[in-house]
């Protein structure tokens, strides 16, 4: 029991962990936009570089959020056939559901590394990051997405935890 609870400790330090960089991530974003309003319209002179940032955070911030911040059941999903159903033809289904998307990310994962590895060599125009640094979080969604599904598949979420009644 004890190996549980330390390993539920890690998780939570890790989830909040998570939290704080996606957080830091969209303050970055935020605060490049105003750096951007400011300039532009106090100043009058715009910057390049803080609308190439605020595009790279906003790449960041949806895909590490995907990955590692918004419970899966927090995601968008249509079910309403789903629910007409027993419970455990609903855990069969949401599992099935849950296969199928960890499998489509997965043929998918071979091409999008090699799109990174394609795109090393490209650059930004104004910071010069090499893209495949910025579309890393990318390939990182996706490893994560199909951890989570097979997680979720292995341990189905409570209903009565994840604040979904009729949701199994």
């Amino acid at each position: 029991m004890r190996g549980d609870d330390e390993l539920a400790v890690l998780i939570e330090r890790l989830s909040r962990w998570a939290d704080s960089v996606g957080a830091g991530v969209f303050a970055v974003l935020f605060l490049s936009l105003v750096v951007q309003v400011v300039r532009r319209f106090v100043f009058g002179a715009p910057a390049a570089w803080t609308e190439e940032l605020a595009a790279i955070t906003f790449i960041w911030v949806i895909f590490w959020g995907t990955a590692f911040t918004v419970p899966l059941h927090s995601h968008v999903a249509v079910d309403f056939v789903v629910p007409r159903f027993a419970p455990r033809v609903r855990r069969t289904l949401y599992a099935v559901g849950l296969a199928a998307l960890a499998g489509c990310f997965l043929w998918a994962l071979p091409g999008i590394a090699d799109y990174l590895s394609f795109m090393s060599r490209e650059r930004t125009p104004v910071l010069e990051l090499p893209f495949s640094i910025i579309y890393s979080v990318f390939l990182a969604a996706t490893i994560m997405v199909v951890l989570r599904c097979a997680a979720s598949i292995a341990f189905p979420p409570d209903p009565a935890r994840s604040g979904e009644s009729d949701r199994a």
